[in-house]
């Protein structure tokens, strides 16, 4: 029987080895993430920030600090949909989101920018979920974007 502090070493273990290895670490300091557990605010400190390369094109993997204390680490995948966020994209996004337990967050890669773009991001808890949140993400990513393009035309044509 293997327990959660194996599980989290599996998974630390897969992320260096696998995903982590050509990635870019992007190294600045970075507002907390915030998150909603039984109706009060708890933040997330990100740790390190790293900008993965080659099929993962377009994917950030967040490290973040737990507020608990196991796991000691949180990791996310995230998807940048939109290099410039904005109320109306966030409502074109929420509906997926929801229906796919995606979180959608507001934030700045580089803070001295004042470009604050739209990302969705999902936790990887265990190894085996790894490849089905990038595909996930990815999949997310195409269909905003359609959606976008459809309502640009609609803009165009009005």
């Amino acid at each position: 029987m293997t327990s959660d502090n194996d599980i989290k070493k599996n998974l630390q273990n897969h992320l260096k080895k696998e995903i982590i290895k050509d990635a870019k670490r992007i190294k600045n300091k970075y507002p907390p993430i915030s998150e909603k557990v039984n109706g009060t605010s708890k933040v997330l400190k990100v740790k390190k920030i790293y900008e993965l390369e080659g099929n993962l094109n377009n994917l950030i993997l967040i490290a973040t600090k737990n507020y608990s204390k196991r796991p000691k680490y949180r990791y996310f995948l995230a998807i940048l949909l939109a290099s410039q966020s904005s109320d109306l994209l966030v409502n074109l996004a929420k509906e997926y989101s929801k229906k796919n337990n995606l979180k959608l967050i507001q934030f700045s890669l580089h803070p001295q920018h004042s470009r604050v773009g739209l990302y969705s991001l999902k936790e990887i808890e265990i190894r085996d979920n790894v490849t089905e949140v990038i595909n996930l993400l990815k999949e997310f990513r195409i269909l905003y974007r359609k959606d976008l393009d459809n309502l640009g035309k609609i803009i165009e044509r009005g």
